[in-house]
């Protein structure tokens, strides 16, 4: 059985070793500013400080992820959340504006939210943001469902590489993601893992951003577009960043399918 201590120090070693690269980078700009090499200052400006910045954020959340794992559970804990969503709409978006970089929302084409996660940044990841959008960096999230009710907590781990986590909101880790490429035709795929069996995946073509879910079966669910403009919606989704899905299955949707839709989508982020 896959251990959530092993997973969640592994992340915690991967975030400390970027951190400190990044911030040794920074460091180097930062301190070329100060040599006086005027050919190298516009770069020094702008690299510097987000490179030092993005190396403290990931410091900071590698060691707090490495000392967190000596006190998490080992294994995963069954999914409780049974109440799923009666029916959905059969296009919709999933993503963030860029207004509003902090929330995702699952809308419909005319605009209306169906569920949503928020995010409560530090003020590390905040200046981050400022010229960077943050896709290395480590985030906590807050998923709600149709009716406003807390479902789960959803982490993003930093790095160079990805990875995300499912709790429940009593801090029982349910999930976990995993991300691998496929040795012959290099399309992409994502897992969404349940203990030790794959409930969810998205398999495609990482260029073109297209992806088929499907279940544990095999059945697909949904159709993902990266970044797609519906035409019906274009003035509204326009600023989005996010995912176009087209859903195959409209009816009876799990909670958890729509968490690794947000999971996904965070990864852009």
């Amino acid at each position: 059985m896959t251990n959530v201590q092993t997973l969640i120090r592994q992340d915690g070693r991967r975030q400390l070793i970027t951190g400190g690269v990044l911030f040794a980078g920074g460091l180097f700009f930062l301190l070329s500013i100060l040599a006086l090499q005027y050919q190298s200052f516009p770069l020094s400006l702008l690299y510097g400080p987000v490179l030092t910045i993005s190396g403290l954020a990931l410091l900071k959340t590698g060691y707090r992820d490495y000392e967190k794992a000596k006190q998490t559970d080992n294994g995963f804990t069954e999914d409780h959340i049974i109440e799923p969503v009666e029916k959905l709409p059969a296009r919709m978006y999933v993503g963030h504006s860029t207004k509003d970089v902090f929330q995702a929302t699952l809308y419909d084409m005319d605009g209306k939210a169906y569920t949503h996660i928020n995010e409560k940044p530090n003020l590390l990841h905040k200046l981050t943001f400022l010229a960077y959008y943050g896709s290395i960096l480590s985030a906590d999230y807050i998923m709600y469902n149709q009716h406003g009710d807390a479902v789960y907590h959803i982490e993003k781990k930093g790095g160079f590489s990805w990875r995300g986590y499912v709790q429940l909101p009593k801090g029982h880790y349910v999930a976990y993601t995993k991300d691998t490429k496929h040795k012959t035709t290099g399309r992409r795929i994502f897992r969404y893992i349940e203990k030790d069996y794959c409930r969810w995946s998205a398999e495609g073509d990482p260029y073109i951003g297209h992806y088929n879910v499907k279940d544990h079966e095999g059945n697909v669910w949904a159709v993902i577009k990266q970044n797609a403009i519906p035409v019906e919606a274009a003035e509204r989704f326009e600023e989005v960043n996010g995912y176009l899905v087209e859903w195959k299955r409209r009816e009876e949707i799990p909670q958890s399918l729509l968490a690794f839709l947000f999971l996904l989508q965070s990864r852009q982020n």
